[in-house]
């Protein structure tokens, strides 16, 4: 989603070479967009909410904010963020299954190739 300009007015000098550039590479999407929901999520520890914020001082939520103020995707995202991170569970769950039988597949070949795994060691193959 992309913001019109008469929104940025008042935060950004638009009229300017610099702010007119800067306005074209601002983008903001409602939710995850296609080709970052496929990868992977990290925590960023200096970023969390209780180590950055310090007691007692206030804060809000930009997805509460915007609902307030008229945003009506709210529902809509929380939905779709929903369905997305029991898609990533089911995801997890494969391949915490699939880690189990590839360290069971390597044991067994170990047990049965163990002497010609020997042999092998040495040519680094």
């Amino acid at each position: 989603m992309r913001f019109k300009v008469n929104e940025f007015c008042r935060m950004l000098p638009h009229k300017t070479k610099r702010g007119a550039a800067a306005l074209a590479r601002l983008k903001a999407y409602e939710g995850i967009p296609a080709p970052f929901d496929k990868i992977k999520r990290m925590v960023i520890p200096d970023a969390l909410k209780v180590l950055r914020l310090q007691k007692g001082h206030k804060h809000c939520l930009l997805g509460r904010l915007s609902s307030e103020v008229g945003w009506n995707h709210y529902d809509t995202i929380r939905e779709l963020e929903k369905k997305r991170k029991e898609r990533a569970q089911v995801a997890y769950e494969r391949k915490k299954q699939l880690n189990k039988l590839r360290v069971k597949a390597e044991k067994t070949a170990e047990e049965k190739l163990g002497s010609q795994l020997d042999v092998l060691d040495p040519v680094k193959y």
